[in-house]
């Protein structure tokens, strides 16, 4: 008997140990989580992300994830300041666990889904997570005019700023009449430089629109055709393996090409200042893929896309852009500049470093020149000229620009036209593009349907995004 009684302890407490293993409590974590990033104490958030997510979560970016994820978690933390969770519930869906909150922010006075998902692990199960806006439209909402938009656009931006978390300018436009502008904030911390309505802002991912509206700019003059194959102006000896002669240039429009993405880049950026400096990368481009059989966002389509310009224009990259679309748009203040060379009235970015431990001017972690993906500069009233020149087909055709805006579903790109982003509000149908890096965030919005340009730049974490989210909100009820 004496031997049982230890036995059955013994069997007892591993069927414990296994049944509570089993028995994972996800929302007893993810609670835990929210309660760590309210408390905004890195330490506390780097042995949070290391005991709780998954090695393979981990060990992303070339083994950086542990670094990434608690360098996005402390900077969503001290954004929003405080995060109060409204209604949360746990949804296991397609082999995935995913824990779904809306939370309200307490520095953006808005309601946030937050999102963690989880695999299968009895441990370590986070595999990542994000937060992103989801404002609400109160019901019975009543119609406002531009006047009331405006100052409701004012106030908040104003809120923002005061907060600590809006730098950047916005522009609000009904065609050519601006109807709002607001700049805060500063360029520049280290020299204390206010952020001005012509502040030339980084733009990150925008500069794909002028990528794509070039391409078809050299369709119109019949010097290229959209069906035409990659190949026909990229050697394939000089990209990686796959099947290239079938991704043709509107595949590449639409991030349906299927190829991979460029590796080194990162080793080389403080030296690529052309196309061709970016040539012996192209090898490490493989395809993932069929071209048109799903999408995939890619900024080395468009990167190679800007070997389609310089192939066929005969003119370098940018002097094409400068050429084509900055001239004829009147963008006097636009351009991809060379980070080392003096530009006047440049606004730095800033993020909080996990490295330093403070507000950190990124100067570290970005190409010395923009490329036909992005990095370029501009303001919101340049961004504003290329909005009406676009619509009054200053730089394209009728029917291209047309075609450059609407969605293009026989291409598995439902919110994609060619190189635009397409939101296919029933009544409020919105197209642009958005950019966003480290310390950055911008967006162009065209209401189609309502005649108005929204753009706003940041130069501070996620500057950008609580205002175009409250300004969609806005515009809707127009």
């Amino acid at each position: 008997m004496r031997y049982f009684l230890p036995w059955l302890f013994f069997t007892t407490c591993f069927h414990f140990s296994v049944t509570a293993q089993e028995k994972l409590d996800h929302m007893k974590l993810a609670s835990k989580f929210l309660t760590i990033l309210n408390s905004q104490d890195m330490k506390q958030l780097d042995a949070f992300v290391v005991n709780n997510f998954s090695p393979d979560a981990l060990s992303r970016w070339d083994g950086a994830g542990k670094d990434r994820f608690t360098g996005y978690s402390i900077n969503q933390a001290m954004f929003h300041g405080h995060l109060d969770v409204i209604s949360s519930k746990l949804n296991n869906s397609d082999n995935q666990i995913r824990y779904v909150g809306q939370l309200y922010s307490m520095n953006t006075d808005m309601q946030y889904e937050m999102v963690i998902n989880f695999n299968h692990a009895q441990a370590r199960a986070i595999t990542g997570w994000y937060i992103r806006e989801n404002p609400q439209t109160a019901p019975n909402s009543t119609p406002l005019n531009e006047a009331q938009v405006v100052s409701k656009l004012t106030t908040y931006s104003k809120k923002l700023a005061n907060n600590g978390i809006f730098s950047g300018t916005i522009l609000l436009a009904k065609g050519e009449h601006v109807l709002f502008t607001a700049a805060h904030g500063l360029a520049s911390h280290r020299y204390d430089v206010k952020n001005h309505l012509d502040t030339k802002f980084q733009i990150g991912s925008m500069n794909k629109m002028f990528t794509s509206v070039a391409i078809l700019q050299l369709v119109e003059q019949n010097r290229l055709s959209l069906d035409d194959p990659l190949t026909k102006f990229v050697n394939k000896d000089l990209l990686g393996k796959g099947d290239f002669k079938k991704i043709k240039i509107r595949h590449l429009l639409t991030h349906t090409s299927g190829i991979s993405g460029m590796t080194g880049f990162e080793e080389i950026q403080t030296k690529v200042r052309t196309l061709q400096h970016i040539r012996p990368l192209l090898k490490s481009i493989d395809t993932t893929f069929e071209p048109a059989s799903q999408w995939q966002y890619s900024s080395t389509g468009m990167v190679l896309l800007g070997y389609v310009i310089e192939a066929v224009s005969g003119q370098r990259y940018f002097d094409y852009i400068n050429d084509n679309i900055y001239h004829k748009a009147n963008m006097l203040n636009s351009g991809s500049f060379d980070l080392d060379v003096p530009i006047k009235n440049t606004a730095r970015n800033y993020w909080f470093s996990v490295e330093t431990g403070a507000i950190t001017e990124n100067l570290m972690f970005q190409s010395v020149k923009g490329d036909p993906a992005g990095g370029g500069y501009s303001t919101v009233r340049d961004l504003h000229k290329f909005a009406l020149a676009l619509q009054q087909n200053k730089l394209l055709s009728k029917d291209l620009t047309l075609a450059a805006v609407t969605a293009k579903p026989a291409l598995n790109a439902p919110n994609w036209g060619y190189g635009f982003s397409i939101s296919n509000n029933e009544g409020n149908t919105i197209v642009g593009h958005n950019g966003a890096h480290l310390g950055m965030t911008a967006q162009l919005n065209i209401y189609q349907d309502k005649g108005y340009i929204l753009v706003v730049l940041g130069n501070y974490q996620a500057s950008a995004r609580p205002v175009v989210a409250k300004a969609n909100k806005l515009i809707e009820r127009l």
